[in-house]
């Protein structure tokens, strides 16, 4: 269970944050064993010859470890101590983690997604959603989006044509991941939008809404910069190459 915790608990007792954090991340789902299957590289459909590797794709080491993402939200805790405001923010950086990328890829449009552009196993999609998501709780920590474009970076050494699948490819998965787990926060805000108006609304309730609020708004920004790495506008690809990081 997720839980909540008071605005005071959050602003003086930073190791308990984090302690927080790694117990629920530490009984979260992991991912359905495979034996000792063998499990084919995807390859990118129109490209069968070009296997995902960490060349052409995000992988684990692009982004922090949901173990560094914990002791960021330890050392944010420290920093903001006695300052309430930054609470929801922790809150929302805490609610994410592994159990969400697996919660993903039982969704059938998310496999959807993938299945039109990869031909293989299921790893890659794995790969790209949970990568994806940590950058997600790093920019809510960082209060920007900056490091998806940094991270993103990495499509630009490859061949032109390669460059261009790549991110489109990448960006169409992990945006169908995120967009799945912005559901369940939308629902929350909605639900809870009315009560947090009123005078008499709980303090439990206007973490949870605030929280959401947070995990929204960042993912929003988070899949803006996406669309802009790709070239895209209003749903369509309006540039024959990604963009220039300004």
């Amino acid at each position: 269970t997720r839980g909540t915790m008071s605005a005071a608990t959050l602003t003086i007792n930073a190791p308990a944050i984090t302690a927080r954090a790694s117990a629920v991340r530490g009984t979260r789902a992991r991912a359905p064993s495979r034996g000792s299957a063998v499990v084919r590289r995807a390859t990118m459909k129109g490209a069968p010859d070009t296997a995902l590797s960490s060349a052409n794709q995000i992988t684990d080491d692009d982004v922090s470890s949901w173990e560094e993402i914990d002791r960021q939200i330890f050392n944010m805790c420290a920093r903001y101590a006695g300052d309430s405001s930054v609470n929801p923010r922790i809150m929302a950086a805490t609610e994410l983690g592994a159990d969400k990328t697996y919660e993903a890829l039982d969704d059938i449009t998310v496999v959807e997604v993938y299945q039109a552009a990869y031909d293989g196993g299921l790893d890659e999609c794995t790969t790209i959603i949970d990568t994806h998501l940590r950058m997600l709780a790093e920019c809510i920590i960082q209060d920007d989006v900056e490091l998806v474009r940094a991270v993103y970076d990495k499509f630009r050494r490859l061949p032109p044509l390669l460059q261009k699948s790549s991110l489109i490819a990448t960006a169409a998965v992990a945006e169908a991941g995120l967009l799945f787990v912005r559901e369940e926060y939308e629902l929350v805000e909605a639900m809870l939008r009315d009560e947090v108006s009123g005078d008499d609304a709980s303090e439990e309730a206007k973490m949870e809404y605030d929280k959401s609020k947070v995990i929204i708004d960042v993912m929003d920004r988070v899949i803006a910069v996406m669309h802009e790495e790709k070239g895209e506008v209003n749903g369509e690809i309006v540039s024959s190459m990604p963009s220039v990081a300004k």
